[in-house]
């Protein structure tokens, strides 16, 4: 059975990725000038998003893709090269918003002429592509825009303090998977109440002091034994533990 991890900070990027199955683009406003958004941009690598894709020559017939950055004024173009053929392309056009105070970032994908055999799984779909995409963007625009402060230490403290949302009963499939959504909802709203006051989970420091644990233990049942089918809170890990079966 899976353990389901969900640091605060990547529920929303996973619900971004997610997303690139359902929408058809991505679009966000900063409160940011273009110029300073570009150069922010630059520091984009999908290979950093979870699942690392496209680090595994294994899966793309032994071939290791290089990635190309193209700058052009409003408009950013990242090419997944497969030796000498395009993979994907991942475009990103900057609008000026409010004078030049503000930026409009629109993403869209598109495969390119390389076939499958040689291409890493995650870069052959656009709708993939296009969640692994926008999460990178929101990435790279939450250094920009957000950051870290003792203001958010003690949110994270109080959000832990507060334990879990959990269910009296456990014992079935429907009570178990209600308690999961529960905890995802929390998570999901604390993470919008965080991002309101300013702060990045991601550039939290690894060794900031807390006066509680980071984590919260698994759930037990009346006997005393722990359950592992449940959510847990442990940030800085992933999503999805694929160890535990």
């Amino acid at each position: 059975m899976l353990r389901i991890l969900l640091p605060v900070g990547l529920l929303v990027p996973a619900i971004i990725y997610f997303g690139g199955f359902l929408s058809p683009g991505y679009s966000r406003d900063v409160e940011r000038p273009v110029a300073d958004v570009m150069n922010t941009l630059e520091g984009l690598d999908v290979r950093k998003e979870p699942g690392s894709p496209g680090t595994d020559p294994s899966r793309s017939g032994g071939v290791t893709p290089n990635f190309k950055l193209e700058r052009e004024p409003g408009k950013m173009t990242w090419m997944i090269m497969a030796g000498d053929k395009v993979a994907t392309r991942m475009i990103a056009t900057l609008e000026p918003l409010k004078d030049g105070a503000a930026t409009r970032i629109r993403a869209s994908v598109e495969r390119g002429d390389a076939p499958d055999d040689i291409v890493s799984p995650a870069f052959r779909s656009e709708k993939i592509i296009l969640g692994l995409f926008a999460a990178a963007l929101e990435t790279q625009i939450n250094k920009l825009t957000l950051g870290w402060g003792p203001q958010c230490d003690k949110l994270m403290e109080e959000f832990v303090q507060g334990g879990p949302a959990r269910s009296d009963d456990r014992s079935t499939l429907g009570s178990a998977i209600g308690a999961t959504a529960g905890n995802i909802m929390r998570i999901g709203a604390f993470d919008t109440k965080l991002r309101s006051a300013g702060c990045d989970p991601a550039q939290r420091p690894q060794n900031a002091p807390m006066a509680v644990s980071d984590t919260m233990g698994p759930a037990t049942t009346q006997d005393g034994a722990s359950r592992r089918d449940e959510v847990q809170f442990e940030p800085g890990k992933p999503m999805i533990d694929p160890t535990v079966h």
